[in-house]
């Protein structure tokens, strides 16, 4: 017999577990990470973990490839001066300004 899928949409991050797979996904590294939202990088170690098993991802490479299948980031198919050089300029659907 098959499951069939919920009627959400994927898991659900918090706010500060998507700008931080946000990050993650243009290279940055924790302490980067760190340093660019003010917090301790073992916090940021702990939000990406938590991000990482909600998607049931195997390392960080493979949670970016989950969240872009499971449409918390939308990949751009070019580089352009709003994304300072990242093809992840939108989290969830929804495009951020600077």
């Amino acid at each position: 017999m098959l499951q069939q899928k919920s009627l959400t949409s994927g898991p659900v991050l918090t706010l500060r577990e998507h700008e931080i797979l946000e990050f993650i996904a243009q290279g940055l590294s924790t302490k980067e990470v760190a340093q660019h939202i003010d917090i301790a990088p073992r916090t940021v170690d702990r939000h990406v973990e938590n991000v990482r098993l909600k998607l049931r991802a195997k390392n960080r490479t493979h949670m970016v490839a989950c969240a872009v299948m499971e449409g918390l980031l939308n990949v751009k198919s070019g580089f352009d001066d709003k994304t300072n050089g990242s093809a992840f300029a939108q989290i969830g659907g929804a495009e951020q300004e600077d």
